[in-house]
């Protein structure tokens, strides 16, 4: 099997943690993962460590943070060229100034991201970007290509499956749907966006998501869809990992 470096171990730790909502134990993974990275002089990892760390800070609303690791890691996926480190922290750049509210920067660095992700053709990342530039036409009030973004990412998100990001993409529809005063249209992508968002139920769904469909549904006067809760018996229990402990190694 490939060896996987501990500090890319850490940082998709710290990514599963942010999904489900549990902030600082992702940015202490994260940012021990970064460390680990600088201490090896490995700086493809450091780049991936700071991707993953600004993406989220963008979920946790911490944007300006977001924006300078944005910047960090796109300087750093210059250290082995790795198609895949230009993209993530061009969307993570576009991305986070989309939410500063610079759509200059935004629509540049998402479009850039957008044109190097389909000459490589990783759909889970140009979902992301899809998503991303979908509301980015929302906040511009160009809901027809704002649409047109979301009829690129259906297919996918369903076959995937996909489920967060099905769930991002249902939110900014909803918004949509509110922004044209189509009221039923829009309770009916909230709901399905937080059906998409509990996955296997709390503590194990995608936070992120579900909170912005209940918010969505609760300003649309919309009742909040009951689901089953998580079955602990249908799962083998997860590891218990302190990454305190770890760090004094």
């Amino acid at each position: 099997k490939e060896y996987i470096p501990k500090s890319t171990n850490l940082e998709r730790l710290g990514f599963v943690q942010a999904y489900r909502g549990v902030y600082d134990e992702a940015k202490k993974a994260l940012k021990f993962g970064i460390r680990l990275a600088v201490n090896k002089n490995d700086k493809q990892g450091e780049g991936l460590g700071k991707a993953f760390l600004s993406q989220i800070s963008s979920l946790n609303g911490e944007y300006q943070f977001a924006k300078a690791l944005a910047g960090e890691a796109w300087e750093l996926a210059a250290t082995q060229r790795l198609e895949r480190d230009f993209i993530r922290a061009a969307y993570c750049q576009g991305n986070t100034a989309l939410h500063l509210n610079d759509f200059k920067t935004a629509d540049e660095r998402l479009h850039h991201a957008l044109k190097r992700v389909r000459a490589v053709q990783v759909v889970e990342d140009e979902l992301q970007i899809l998503i991303a530039l979908a509301e980015f036409y929302r906040r511009k009030n160009e809901a027809q290509k704002a649409r047109a973004q979301l009829d690129d990412v259906w297919e996918y998100a369903e076959q995937g499956p996909y489920p967060i990001f099905h769930a991002d993409a249902l939110n900014v529809l909803a918004q949509i749907e509110i922004d044209a005063g189509n009221q039923d249209a829009a309770i009916a992508a909230a709901t399905k966006a937080y059906q998409k968002a509990w996955c296997d139920g709390p503590p194990y769904a995608y936070h992120y998501g579900l909170q912005n469909a209940k918010r969505l549904l609760e300003e649309l006067g919309a009742a909040v869809p009951e689901l089953l809760p998580f079955d602990a018996s249908k799962f083998e229990p997860m590891p218990e990992v302190d990454i305190d402990a770890m760090e004094d190694e």
